[in-house]
């Protein structure tokens, strides 16, 4: 990948990311102004009313943090050049290929347990943990499909 290439890729990206910073504001809003009720008392919102407005807070934070590092790359070419030395890093993709597949099988062992608890406690999890079992390694095997089909 070249610098041009980087910074293309990273205009698109600062783009989209810059489109999506709306969804936790209008979230926020929207919540605000009383229009979305949440009545269900068994749902965590009815508990601890805090708790979406600081998912949005932290994913906004996150969206933020991200837009800045994107404008850094097309404003500056020394750390445009440094974030291209540090992508196409072999160590670091090695490491990063790693982590992935070791965490996927964590997530999955995860859910296996999950799931076998909450058998025990209500149907309705147990068929949520299944279905995110199932869900899971469906795209995992497509996506394996497409892969040896492409290389």
């Amino acid at each position: 990948m070249s610098l041009e290439e980087l910074k293309s890729k990273t205009k698109i990206k600062l783009t989209v990311m810059s489109i999506s910073m709306l969804l936790p504001i209008i979230i926020v809003i929207v919540m605000g102004l009383g229009k979305w009720k949440i009545g269900e008392s068994r749902a965590v919102f009815y508990y601890a009313p805090w708790v979406p407005y600081t998912v949005c807070g932290i994913f906004l934070g996150y969206l933020i943090y991200k837009n800045v590092k994107y404008i850094c790359i097309l404003k500056s070419d020394d750390y445009a050049n440094k974030v291209l030395v540090s992508k196409n890093d072999e160590r670091n993709k090695f490491i990063k290929l790693n982590a992935k597949s070791l965490s996927s099988k964590i997530f999955i062992y995860a859910v296996s347990v999950v799931a076998i608890f909450c058998a025990f406690i209500d149907y309705q999890y147990f068929y949520t943990c299944i279905v995110i079992f199932v869900g899971y390694l469906v795209i995992y095997y497509l996506v394996l499909l497409y892969y040896s089909k492409k290389f």
